[in-house]
């Protein structure tokens, strides 16, 4: 077996048949958007019936899809542009529409920052379907892909993802991409397997050969062992599974199991794979779909829905968390030498008021249509929960004076991923209506090891005793004081880790919502020691 190395985008690890689409779906754009037939693309009438065109065809995927409904407005944005090219420079709709997308996407090629300089992917894709649409081009490459197939390509748009059949496709590799990119959002949505970065490497490989997609580890895996292709393709035929059931251990213990989300799409998928609730609605998925911050009316609708197919279960919402490591396209936050320790989550958000009333607002507004729970992250002080409680507050005595629906009562609770947070949970635990652990970056603070960092692969261990006796120490104060405590980071999903937690007392996971039936089946195993005082 030969192993090539990427960057791990999507988890998951299959097996199938190499499909090569080339040349690159994205190569450089202005290489990208050939010189095409120009027939009947003089005037900005033809232009308007390809911009048509287009936008309809977003605006059928965009209610279901934020990223659409993003690129929807990116078409808003571009189109004046081109108009501009077309009218007032005797352009061409072709050649307007190419050096439009040239022009743009100068403006984020030098930009450093990996989550907005990836946003040129959607420049390109917009100005590839109104190429498309204006030269009649309606071939898909797509359409000769046989069930089983891994695509390998340079790089792929999200608007090609709506010409694949999804049922035929078991994973992705690529050899260029970004992890911000909106296609590894669309593949981690899909639970496609999608490896990135992977280099020419991927040009060794031949057209139907066999290759195993490592999404968990980001490798390619050439010429696989027979054994590991059975195991992986039995895997794939598999139904998904959904476990409407609740988790009882064997000695009549109910663990309830969540789920996490970033998207409305999410909360769907998780509520009909079993979940029993969102544990971690991440709303800053939310905020870097669109190109400008959601006002609060698009937020209290977000809110409303997900809350409404939670039907009264509980939805967490988690208030933004973005800093100098988490940018949003529209909004520059200038760059810190260690952004994971800088401004971000509640810190940002009490730094800028007006957002975050802006969210507080439209979750106090959609908490009269379900069973939804606030939550502030990266907490480490008293002080802290209290000034943004201040803000909260503040917020309902707005909307009482304005006589608009809310729920008076809603209290928040916090994650717990801070050092910080986990020696003051004493303190912390009478005032907060509940604690999450992430896992997630309470591992890499307590270990001080960056987990985006390659060297963090075995370095960063949440079964690390320290992480442990982090964990001991929350749970312990939670029970002292009543106040309910869940698990939302990725150790939550790790089977191995279950009869940990729920020895320390932990009675409510938060995990994937594709390890919902296998976290339950593992909880339903377990005989539960009493847990330690």
């Amino acid at each position: 077996m030969g192993k090539i190395t990427g960057i791990a985008a999507s988890s998951g690890r299959v097996a199938g048949r190499a499909f090569r689409i080339g040349p690159a779906a994205v190569k450089n754009p202005v290489d990208n958007l050939t010189e095409s037939n120009c027939l009947n693309t003089a005037n900005d009438e033809h232009f308007l019936e390809a911009y048509t065109t287009v936008h309809n065809r977003l605006a059928t995927h965009a209610r279901d899809n934020a990223i659409f409904a993003a690129h929807l407005e990116i078409l808003e944005d571009l189109k004046e542009r081109i108009q501009i090219q077309i009218m007032d420079e005797n352009r061409d709709a072709v050649t307007a529409v190419r050096n439009t997308c040239e022009e743009v996407c100068a403006l984020f090629a030098g930009i450093e920052d990996d989550y907005l300089r990836a946003r040129s992917d959607d420049i390109v894709d917009i100005c590839e379907q109104l190429i498309a649409a204006l030269t009649s081009k309606t071939e898909n490459p797509f359409a000769d892909m046989p069930s089983g197939s891994i695509i390998l390509a340079d790089n792929l748009l999200p608007s090609d993802t709506l010409m694949i059949d999804l049922s035929k496709l078991a994973g992705i590799a690529l050899k260029k991409g970004s992890i911000n990119s909106h296609l590894a959002i669309l593949a981690k949505n899909n639970a496609i397997p999608l490896v990135l970065a992977v280099g020419d490497g991927l040009d060794e490989i031949s057209e139907g050969n066999m290759i195993v997609v490592d999404g968990d580890k980001g490798q390619i895996i050439s010429n696989p062992d027979t054994a590991l292709v059975q195991e992986l393709t039995h895997l794939r035929t598999i139904p998904e599974k959904t476990d409407p059931a609740p988790a009882i251990t064997e000695d009549g213990e109910h663990i309830e199991v969540y789920a996490n989300a970033g998207s409305f799409f999410d909360v769907e998928k998780a509520i009909s794979r079993g979940a029993e609730g969102i544990g971690l609605l991440r709303t800053e998925f939310i905020f870097m779909q669109g190109t400008r911050f959601p006002d609060e009316d698009e937020q209290y609708t977000i809110y409303s829905e997900c809350a409404k197919t939670c039907k009264n279960k509980p939805l967490t919402i988690r208030t933004l968390d973005i800093g100098a490591d988490k940018q949003l396209p529209y909004y520059s936050i200038d760059p810190e030498e260690n952004p994971a320790f800088g401004l971000r989550g509640i810190r940002f958000s009490l730094a800028f008021p007006d957002i975050f009333k802006v969210q507080l607002r439209a979750v106090l507004r959609a908490a009269v249509h379900g069973n939804i729970r606030l939550m502030f992250p990266m907490i480490t002080s008293v002080a802290e929960y209290n000034n943004a409680c201040i803000v909260l507050e503040n917020c309902k005595q707005e909307l009482q004076k304005e006589g608009k629906p809310f729920a008076k009562t809603l209290s928040p609770g916090i994650m717990i991923e801070t050092p910080a947070s986990v020696f003051l949970a004493d303190e912390l635990a009478p005032i907060v209506a509940f604690f999450s652990i992430g896992t997630n970056d309470l591992t890499q603070y307590v270990l001080a090891v960056d987990r985006e960092n390659p060297y963090s692969e075995n370095a960063c261990d949440s079964f690390h005793p320290a992480v442990i006796k982090s964990l001991t120490r929350v749970a312990e104060a939670a029970k002292i004081y009543g106040t309910e405590v869940s698990v939302c980071g990725e150790m939550a999903s790790d089977p191995q880790a279950t009869p940990i937690l729920l020895n320390l007392g932990i009675r409510k996971l938060s995990v994937t919502s594709l390890s919902i039936p296998s976290i339950k089946e593992k909880i339903r195993k377990q005989v539960i020691k009493p847990p330690l005082s």
